[in-house]
């Protein structure tokens, strides 16, 4: 874990993935524009999305990104928008997403699981070797299709991560709500895997502003590894940011 977990205050902050700004950017911001409206917020790090870099500019906008990181002492990750495993096989571009990791001092690389069963193992043992190549830690992510049906992704992410330790695990507790699965049920049978936590709350498969939902988040955060950053994934109206940072910092305070 970097520096940016030690704070004088001793306990975790919220994360923002720039799903919040959504609106801004699809209107012409770039993330870089967006995130500087969060500096001297009681953050710790931020997560960027491949899918809103315009492919030009991205590589001056992740330089500038990884100094307002540096600047604000906020960790930087990444959510690649692939799939790591499809048909038994690895992504093939996730060495170019190592070395843009290494290059551009990216903390974690997010990938959606894909379908994680029946991969063999010496797939698995290229895959872990591949991993050990880079410094960056890479997470897979449950997404709102078939892929994450219960119970067999609860045994195909511990199958994977026991044969690969380099990986981790991204809890997004929105997508369950997409296949019929509570995410309080889902995060009893992964929170002793979970490395990071993307959170959201959602009513009726919409996403709402935290506590105008279904999730009942704070007793899932309260269980939730003291280190494994919580990032707010969803869009929220500038007007609101602050209050539900202030919410999230509030249930992390009281851990």
């Amino acid at each position: 874990m970097s520096d940016f977990y030690e704070r004088s205050d001793h306990h975790m902050h919220a994360s923002i993935n720039t799903a919040i700004f959504l609106t801004s950017i699809q209107n012409g911001n770039t993330q870089s524009d967006c995130l500087c409206t969060l500096v001297n917020q009681p953050i710790d790090n931020i997560e960027v999305r491949g899918e809103l870099f315009d492919t030009t500019t991205k590589d001056q906008e992740l330089k500038a990104i990884g100094q307002l990181c540096h600047d604000n002492h906020w960790g930087l990750y990444y959510s690649i928008p692939e799939e790591l495993f499809s048909n038994g096989q690895i992504n093939e571009n996730l060495a170019e997403y190592l070395y843009m990791a290494d290059h551009y001092n990216i903390n974690g690389l997010k990938i959606s699981l894909g379908d994680g069963t029946d991969i063999k193992s010496i797939t698995l043992k290229r895959l872990s070797k591949q991993l050990q190549t880079s410094k960056v830690k890479l997470t897979v992510e449950n997404q709102p299709n078939s892929n994450s049906e219960m119970p067999a992704f609860t045994e195909a992410v511990h199958r994977l991560l026991t044969l690969v330790p380099e990986l981790g695990y991204t809890f997004d507790s929105g997508n369950w709500y997409w296949i019929n699965q509570r995410p309080e049920t889902a995060f009893d049978s992964l929170e002793d895997v979970t490395s990071v936590f993307h959170l959201k709350d959602i009513e009726h498969q919409e996403t709402v502003m935290l506590d105008h939902g279904e999730t009942e988040w704070r007793p899932m955060l309260n269980k939730l590894d003291r280190n494994v950053p919580v990032f707010l994934e969803y869009e929220i109206d500038s007007n609101k940011i602050n209050n539900q940072i202030e919410l999230v910092n509030d249930a992390l305070s009281q851990r």
